[in-house]
This record gives structure tokens, sequence and C-alpha cells, in this order.
């Protein structure tokens, strides 16, 4: 199995990694966040940082004002770590979910997204995605003092940050939360108790 991760590129390993912990952990954030783990712990280095760097390009890629208005429609709010928080969650339910969402975000509005129930908004958050390269790196180089030759510091010198200002994201700005029901109807109506 590991000769055949090497013929993959990295956009391959990527996805492959995360729709077979999606596959098996669906929302359960703590078991994707293991399986994901587990599956970057057979890697080399190597494959670890470029797990990362297609981490970060795929985040700038959702960084757009129509998943930044999912995003607040199905929390009723949001906020920078939030939505950095969300595009990791877009990303860790799987190849298909995610450009399917690029394309119309009123395509979540068909996803069975738990909902929390104490708060009453749909439960998008997958934070721990963040930490998984570093943690999969220390594992396999035995090295326990992060610096710029870890994933996060080489991605972060190719200027691929989690945090994106708002300048930087794509699509078209809107600026009232109250446009949200005209940009996506679908979204807006499943959620409109938030």
């Amino acid at each position: 199995m590991a000769m055949h991760k090497e013929k993959q590129s990295a956009t391959e390993l990527f996805w492959q990694i995360i729709d077979t912990a999606f596959q098996a952990g669906q929302f359960n954030n703590d078991l994707k966040s293991e399986l994901i783990l587990d599956q970057l712990k057979e890697l080399t280095p190597q494959q670890i940082i470029d797990f990362e760097i297609t981490l970060r390009e795929k985040m700038e890629e959702a960084n757009t004002w129509e998943n930044f208005a999912a995003q607040t429609i199905i929390e009723g709010g949001s906020s920078d770590d939030r939505f950095v928080y969300f595009r990791c969650w877009l990303i860790s339910i799987g190849k298909k979910n995610f450009y399917e969402t690029l394309k119309n975000q009123d395509y979540l509005a068909g996803i069975d997204i738990p909902i929390n129930k104490k708060y009453h908004y749909g439960e998008v958050h997958f934070e721990e995605l963040i930490y998984v390269s570093t943690k999969a790196y220390i594992f396999v180089t035995k090295n326990n003092n992060e610096d710029e030759s870890f994933p996060r510091g080489i991605a972060d010198k190719k200027g691929l940050n989690y945090d994106e200002d708002s300048d930087k994201m794509k699509g078209k700005e809107w600026e009232n939360i109250k446009e949200l029901t005209q940009i996506l109807p679908l979204l807006s109506k499943k959620y409109a108790s938030n």
C-alpha cells in the first residue's frame, strides 16, 4: 500500500485520506481526526508536508464570500476563527461534498448536518484538522521541537495561511446578513430558526 501511495499525486493522496476518514467517521470529529492521523503516520515526512500544503491550498480555495454566507446561515453568525474551522469542516466531509459546495453552497442544505442541541446551530467546525500534520510529523520524525522545517512552517513560507483576511476572499461580497436569504435560499430556509 505504501508503494501505491508514493505514486499518487499529493492532491490525490490528500483526498484519499480525507475521504477514507469521512466514510468511516462521518460527522464525528474525534474519530475523523484519529483516522486522518493514523493514515498520516504511515507516510514519509515529505508526504506529510505535502498533505499540509494541500490542506492550505484547499483552505484558500474555500475562502469565498459564498462559503462565508453558508457558514453564517448554518451557525447563525460568524467570526474569523469560526470561518477557518468551517473551511476545515468543509474539507473534512470529502472531495465530492467539497467541490459540490464550491459550485453551489445551497448543496449543503441536502446534507444532514448535526445540530447542537443546546444552541440550535449546525455543527460545522473541525479545528482538529489544523493540528494533524504536526502530530503526524512529530510521530514520524521523532522531533518534538516544531520549527520552520515542520509542515506548518513550510506552508507558511509558501504564503499559504489559514487565516485569510476578507480582502483575499473570492466571490461576490455581501455586507448585510439580510442579503443571505437571496444568496442562499435553501440554506436560509433550512436554518431559519438560527
